[in-house]
This record gives structure tokens, C-alpha cells and sequence, in this order.
């Protein structure tokens, strides 16, 4: 198996390299050209000249210079985002070069963090010093649930079980056509392109592999191992907890993983309950907070108080208890062989850290489920499903007859008509989570409590832990309160759709770019954020009046002003002429049309 694995990978590289050839990383062209090198060297020096002779006259002439330096970098900055929206506008009927170069736009230029700061709080600049910062930072994360070196009692249920099929050549071939391209390679280099345009003989030889890892549920020792690319997420830039990884797996691996996951999810899908909404055919987020929506519209209409707790796990991917799933997996009735099978996925998880062209040593993973593995996210649900049915709460919600668990992944809410059951049902929760290795986050789990009437809610006390009381929550990008109104939550989607307007305004107004491509953009960027779960609003005329000047805001800008050639000025266009001109549905009919 080894030796087959090795073939492909140096059957594929070398092919690449010989036909392909390697192309070199283009530096990215940006405004900051040799022009503006020159222009700042000359004001740098005449600094060095102003601190050594502070005289009036270097003094004048390094405030002259300043001026024609800064008069330059903005001429050419201005000049280069000119050359990008014209080159937008030529890739209009290229979606990918578009929308590239107009999120290029969007976001700015943001370059990699070459300082950092260690544990004793001293910054570091050395590469090879930061790549070993950010390898010490992950294996922390990545390792802080229970090792699976605790022995957990395995019993053998002999049951009968359907025989399972080794994977068709027509199933991989399916897997392998169905790969994202544009995608970066795993350790072994080989990009996902290689592999669909590599022929039929290469395709034979990875069913072989595959075939050989079912039969002897072994897998290569490449496989095995994952690079981890820090990405900048929020807050202060040299402090590595504000960085998230995300992990390069060979296609190979990924090929594999899939096929199993398609076989899984035939039992998966009929033993997750319908109170889980993520990686589930059929559903999002929208059906999520649909039905949230409609709990509290019900429970607020029938004049009833709903008690509401938002529960948050810490690292709860990074926090499985591996064994105690496996044994899960088997008592919810999945294949012994597909258990296996994805035992030797996650058994030896070894990882290294990739940042500014530099590697870190290697590391072991020794809990939780495996990053960037398409098998992760279903496992996740089949764990929480084992937990809910430990938890075996037997009691439901009167007015609309549901679960009083819901869950979008790992975001948990518990519902109840008292405080008292909401405590009874978490306690059974905490106990049940405690046993897989999830342990609830204290200081982000929060407790609302919905009612007509104004009352003070004070903090939930649950097994020594303290849970704050709050009239707003931020659930799954939307606002839910504990007056029922959409108020709030329409003001916040139109700021957010503010934010975004405000970084692509220079190309919305630009004279460059056509209409149409305007269009497109506000379509794309502006709209969706706005309009993100608008099936689940009930809204009022002031709330339509709000979300109808944010578009004509967004119109004006895209059509320009009117000229009127009897007064030889130019007037601000109408409602009515931005509708014409526009000649689509406005934004409430895109609403009430979802």
C-alpha cells in the first residue's frame, strides 16, 4: 500500500513538473512602487539631515519633500485602484477574476505578521522563532481535551450486521470529479487538478489504496499528517490566540474520507434527531432560527413566559473524547467496520505548523476530532446525538410540540417554561457532556428569559457554575431578544450592510465600471447581508421604511445624479426614477419572494 501511495505521488509530481513546469510565486503588484521608494527615501534622509542639523532650511526642505511625497504615494495608490476596476470591468463575464479583484478592493492590502509576542510577553521577529510560537500555541489547543490513554472498558456487542462492500471504481470515480479545484495541497503536493485530469490508470491505483485500506484498516503514514496554516482572525495581530489554523490534508486522504462519509451518513441521517440542523441535507442556519422565531412568537402570543439557555462548549471539536465516541458509534448502531474505519483516521493525528515559508516540527494530536476533515463534522452531530439521548429529557414544549433541545452544531440552546426545567435539563446535559469530553463554556453560555411582562432576571446558578442573565443574544449571526420585536435586529443588519457598503464605496461610485457590474456587486456583497434570514422576519412599516432607504442609498450612488439642462446643474434622481432605471424587484419584494 505504501509503495502504491508513493507512486501516485511521485507519478503525479513528477508528470506536473515536467509537462506543467513549476511556476513561481508572483510578489503581488501593489501601489507602493519604485516611484514611491525613491520619493520616501529622499524625505527619510532629509529626516536623518533635520535631526542631525535642525536649521530652518533642511528644515523647509524636508516639509517640502514631505508634501511631494505624500502628494505621490496618493497619486499612485489612486492610479493603481484605477487600473483594478478597470480591470474588473474587462473580467465582467469572469466571475472568479471579478469578484477577486473586487474583494482585493475590499479588503486591502493585509500583509503576514512578522512580530509576535511569546509567553513571557517579549516580542519576537526571528521566522523560524514564530513558527515554533505558533506550533507551542496549537498543540496546546489541539491537546487540551482528555488524551485517550484513559482505558475505557470495551464491550463487543455481537449484532447482525449488513456486509459491507468494498468501494466501487464508479463511487471513487464520483468522489475524486466532485473535489474543489483552486484548492491548496497537503503535504504531498498533489492539488485535486492533478489527480481528476490524471487518467484512468492513476484513478485505478488510488481505488487500490483505498480497497487496501479497507480490507486491512491500516492507512499511509502520509496520511497521517496535516500542515496547519495560521490565519489571522481578530483583535491584536502579535498575540497568537487571536489566530485560527486551518489544516491541509492529502487528496488522497480527502478521497477516502468522503467515501466514507457518504456511506455514514445513510445511518447517520436516521439517527441525528430533527432537532439538529448543521451538515444535514435540507437544512441551514434559516430553518434553525426559523423555528427558534416561531417558538418565542408562539409562547410571546399565548402570553406565556419562555425560558431561554444559550450553551457554549469550549473547543468542543478539539475536546472529543475519542473512545467514548467510538463506543458511542456503535451502541447508535453504526457498522463495526465503518467504526474502524475511522478509528485509523483519527488515531494518529500528527501535525506541523506552515507561516512565512518556514515548517515547525512535527506534533501529535492526542483528542478530539481531526481539522479540516470532512468526517469531523458528522461525527460531531452523531457525539451530540449520544449526549442528548444520555440526557433523556422526556419532556417537550406544549405550544408547538418540540424538542426541548435545539442545536446548530455545537451551538446549543435548551428551552423551558421555568426556570426550574431549564436547570434540570442542563444538569442532565453537563453530566452527559462531561462523559465525551465537552466541558461547557461558563462565560459564554447566557440565559435569557422572555416575558410580556418586565421583570428583572437574575444570573442562572447550575452546579456551581454562573450563567449571566441577558435581554439581548447574538445566535447564529441574528439578534434574539427578550421583547420579541425585530426592531434591533433589522438596525443591525442594515449597520452591518453599512460596514460592507463603506469598504466598496470607492467602486460604486467609480466611473470606471459600468452599471451593470454595480449591479452585480450589490447584489453579491450589500444585499445578502442585509437580507440574511429575512424568512424568518415578522417586521413592521418602519422597519420596510429603513431597509428601503438603505437600498436607494446604495442606488444613488450606483446611477449617480441627474443633469437638468434647464437649469445647468445636476439634481438628485427620484425614488421613482431609481426604480426605473434599477428595473428589478426592490428589497422588501426580494423578501417577501424568499
Amino acid at each position: 500500500m505504501y509503495a502504491k501511495k508513493q507512486w501516485i505521488k511521485e507519478a503525479v509530481t513528477n508528470s506536473a513538473r515536467e509537462h506543467l513546469g513549476v511556476e513561481k510565486r508572483i510578489k503581488q503588484k501593489n501601489w507602493f512602487n519604485n516611484v514611491c521608494k525613491e520619493a520616501v527615501d529622499k524625505r527619510n534622509e532629509l529626516r536623518k539631515k533635520v535631526l542631525q542639523n535642525p536649521s530652518t532650511s533642511v528644515f523647509d526642505r524636508h516639509k517640502a519633500q514631505r508634501k511631494i511625497t505624500n502628494k505621490i504615494i496618493r497619486k499612485e495608490k489612486r492610479l493603481y485602484e484605477k487600473k483594478m476596476i478597470e480591470d474588473m470591468e474587462t473580467n465582467r463575464f469572469n466571475p472568479k477574476v471579478f469578484f477577486n479583484l473586487s474583494g482585493n478592493i475590499k479588503k486591502g492590502y493585509k500583509s503576514l505578521t512578522k512580530i509576535l509576542t511569546n509567553k513571557s510577553g517579549n516580542l519576537i521577529t526571528e521566522e523560524k522563532q514564530i513558527v515554533n510560537e505558533f506550533k507551542d500555541f496549537f498543540e496546546k489547543l489541539l491537546n487540551n481535551g482528555q488524551p485517550d490513554d484513559n482505558e475505557i472498558e470495551e464491550i463487543d456487542y455481537y449484532t447482525v450486521e449488513p456486509e459491507i462492500e468494498e468501494p466501487t471504481q464508479n463511487e471513487i470515480d464520483v468522489v475524486i470529479d466532485g473535489l474543489k479545484n483552486n484548492k491548496v495541497s497537503g503535504d504531498d503536493g498533489v492539488v485535486a487538478e492533478l489527480l481528476k485530469r490524471g487518467g484512468v490508470p492513476l484513478r485505478k491505483k488510488l481505488t487500490e489504496i483505498i480497497r487496501c485500506v479497507r480490507r486491512e484498516e491500516k492507512i499511509p503514514d502520509d496520511w497521517n499528517t496535516a500542515i496547519i496554516c495560521p490565519v489571522y482572525k481578530k483583535g491584536n495581530p502579535t498575540v497568537t490566540e487571536n489566530y485560527r489554523g486551518i489544516s491541509l490534508l492529502d487528496v488522497g486522504y480527502k478521497v477516502l474520507t468522503t467515501v466514507i462519509l457518504e456511506r455514514i451518513n445513510i445511518y447517520a441521517k436516521d439517527i441525528i434527531g430533527s432537532y439538529q440542523c448543521d451538515f444535514r441535507k435540507g437544512k441551514s442556519t434559516t430553518d434553525h432560527i426559523f423555528v427558534i422565531r416561531q417558538v418565542m412568537e408562539k409562547y410571546y402570543e399565548f402570553n406565556e413566559e419562555l425560558h431561554l439557555l444559550f450553551i457554549d462548549f469550549r473547543q468542543a471539536y478539539d475536546s472529543i473524547n475519542r473512545k467514548e465516541l467510538w463506543k458511542g458509534l456503535e451502541l447508535l448502531g453504526i457498522p463495526k467496520k465503518y467504526i474502524n474505519l475511522v478509528k485509523i483516521c483519527n488515531e494518529k493525528i500528527i501535525c506541523k505548523i506552515h507561516y512565512l515559508q518556514n515548517y515547525s516540527e512535527t506534533f501529535e494530536v492526542k483528542s478530539g476530532l481531526r481539522q479540516g476533515d470532512a468526517l469531523s463534522p458528522t461525527l460531531f452531530n452523531l457525539a451530540l446525538e449520544k449526549i442528548v439521548r444520555d440526557t433523556n429529557e422526556q419532556r417537550s414544549m406544549d405550544i408547538i410540540g418540540e424538542s426541548v433541545i435545539l442545536a446548530y452544531a455545537d451551538d446549543i440552546v435548551v428551552l423551558g417554561k421555568t426556570k426550574e426545567e431549564i436547570v434540570q435539563t442542563t444538569e442532565k446535559l453537563v453530566k452527559a457532556s462531561k462523559s465525551m469530553g465537552l466541558c461547557i463554556n461558563e462565560n459564554k453560555t447566557k440565559y435569557m428569559m422572555m416575558s410580556r411582562n418586565n421583570q428583572n432576571t437574575n444570573n442562572l446558578l447550575i452546579n456551581n457554575m454562573k450563567f449571566e442573565a441577558v435581554d439581548n443574544f447574538k445566535y447564529l449571526g441574528i439578534n434574539v431578544n427578550n421583547n420579541n420585536n425585530m426592531h434591533q435586529e433589522v438596525n443591525e443588519r442594515i449597520m452591518c450592510g453599512n460596514r460592507c457598503y463603506y469598504t466598496i464605496v470607492k467602486i460604486l461610485k467609480s466611473k470606471l465600471l459600468s452599471r451593470t457590474s454595480k449591479i452585480l456587486l450589490y447584489h453579491s456583497y450589500l444585499r445578502p447581508i442585509v437580507t440574511y434570514a429575512c424568512e424568518t422576519w415578522f417586521i413592521t412599516k418602519s422597519n420596510e421604511r429603513k431597509l428601503i432607504i438603505f437600498e436607494k442609498k446604495v442606488l444613488r450612488n450606483i446611477y449617480g445624479s441627474r443633469f437638468n439642462q434647464e437649469t445647468n446643474t445636476y439634481e438628485r434622481r427620484t425614488n421613482d426614477e431609481l426604480q426605473k432605471l434599477y428595473k428589478r424587484p426592490n428589497i422588501l419584494t426580494f423578501i417577501r419572494n424568499k
